[in-house]
């Protein structure tokens, strides 16, 4: 649906608010290449690394 969206409707945007249950790494990082701001709230049991990879993954919870 987002390339939809962005290839061929070409509807402007600049920002995905997504729901928990989407909040994976392969989708995070898709609407990140695309260099969209994404806001979405985390699962307890996810992992998590914000240092650019400098670090281990780990645990929100």
């Amino acid at each position: 649906m987002i390339f939809s969206v962005v290839n061929q409707k070409k509807i402007p945007f600049k920002t995905v608010l997504m729901d928990s249950w989407y909040a994976t790494q392969r989708l995070m990082a898709l609407v990140d290449n695309l260099e969209k701001i994404y806001y979405c709230p985390l699962k307890i049991n996810r992992l998590v690394d914000d240092t650019g990879g400098i670090e281990k993954y780990k645990n929100i919870g």
